[in-house]
């Protein structure tokens, strides 16, 4: 059994029977769940947790949350008491939170991302080149926090994730392979794939318009099938921004591919959280085998939930094919009204 603790006013606590801790690459603030119900005693108190408390989560000796109590259940009956605590990294406040109206002009990734945040005691990282400067864009009031962040995030192609020790971290979806392996008959409990078509096309055509020396336009477009969709089913996408027939192309191959990653997710359940000596993270590589589901490759691990209950300890993986992630950037907004 791996150690829970959570770490509240200087004091850990351990004990938990009911652990759920869901870290994921798909939401910017991690969060948890712990549960606990003690027997009557004569030395039975109330354990000083509260919310707005600050809060670690740990996993052994590894710092996994780092943020805030949400909600504290204490409860009690004739024979035992008992404590809920429900949590989040510190970046659920961007989640929760408006921002002010905001300017990025001028603003690389980074520097918008780490004036937005300051307020809140949140450090900004960047593991990619995040440097560029918008040209134009801003934001208005009424927008959260993570709204105006994730805005920026996709017109750069990037990921927002926290940290796990209260800060947030731009970034890509990760190169890091872990040692282990995920193999069906050896480790792996329960699986599934999932699959489905309601995103894919036949056909996809990139409209757009190009510029001349005189600045007169053209229209261009290009069109790429998807051979495994089989009837007619036509996706037209239009530019926002100014492409050449190349670009139209390349533009149409991205969306064809990336449909198809995206079109497909698998499940796994392990009976442990480690991996060949390594505590499973989010954002990460591992190698499964799996000749009932037809998978034998690397796969990314999407989200990781460390889970103990009435069915004891496990780990539930959600993994996708690493090419869903490979975003494309965005034309900025125009700063005309129309839709910032």
């Amino acid at each position: 059994m791996h150690d829970v603790a959570l770490k509240v006013n200087g004091l850990n606590w351990y004990g938990w029977e009911e652990v759920r801790i869901n870290r994921s690459i798909v939401q910017i603030a991690n969060e948890f769940r712990l549960k606990l119900t003690d027997k009557w005693s004569e030395n039975s108190t109330r354990r000083p947790i509260n919310e707005f408390d600050e809060c670690k989560v740990m996993i052994d000796d590894n710092v996994v949350i780092t943020g805030y109590i949400d909600d504290v259940e204490h409860s009690y009956d004739d024979t035992s008491n008992g404590i809920e605590v429900i949590g989040r990294d510190a970046t659920g406040d961007l989640v929760d939170c408006s921002a002010p109206s905001f300017q990025w002009a001028g603003r690389s990734q980074l520097e918008g991302a780490k004036a937005l945040c300051q307020p809140y005691g949140i450090s900004v990282s960047s593991d990619v080149d995040s440097s560029k400067p918008f040209a134009r864009m801003k934001s208005d009031e009424g927008e959260t926090t993570f709204e105006v962040l994730d805005t920026a995030a996709k017109i750069r192609a990037v990921l927002l994730m926290s940290n796990g020790l209260g800060g947030l971290k731009i970034t890509r979806a990760g190169t890091k392979r872990l040692k282990g392996v995920l193999e069906l008959g050896v480790n792996i409990n329960a699986g599934s794939n999932k699959r489905s078509g309601r995103d894919r096309y036949s056909k996809y055509t990139v409209k757009g318009q190009t510029e001349n020396a005189w600045l007169d336009t053209t229209s261009v477009s290009a069109t790429v099938e998807d051979k495994a969709v089989k009837r007619h089913r036509p996706k037209i996408i239009l530019a926002e921004d100014a492409l050449d027939a190349a670009s139209c192309k390349a533009r149409a191959i991205w969306h064809r591919n990336i449909s198809a990653a995206k079109s497909q997710t698998f499940n796994y359940t392990i009976l442990s959280w480690y991996l060949d000596g390594e505590l499973i993270e989010p954002n990460c590589l591992v190698a499964v085998k799996d000749p009932y589901l037809e998978v034998d490759r690397d796969l990314l691990i999407i989200g990781v939930t460390n889970v103990i209950d009435e069915k004891g300890l496990r780990a539930e993986l959600i993994l996708g094919l690493p090419e869903a992630f490979e975003l494309a950037e965005l034309p900025e907004p125009n700063d005309d009204g129309g839709v910032w």
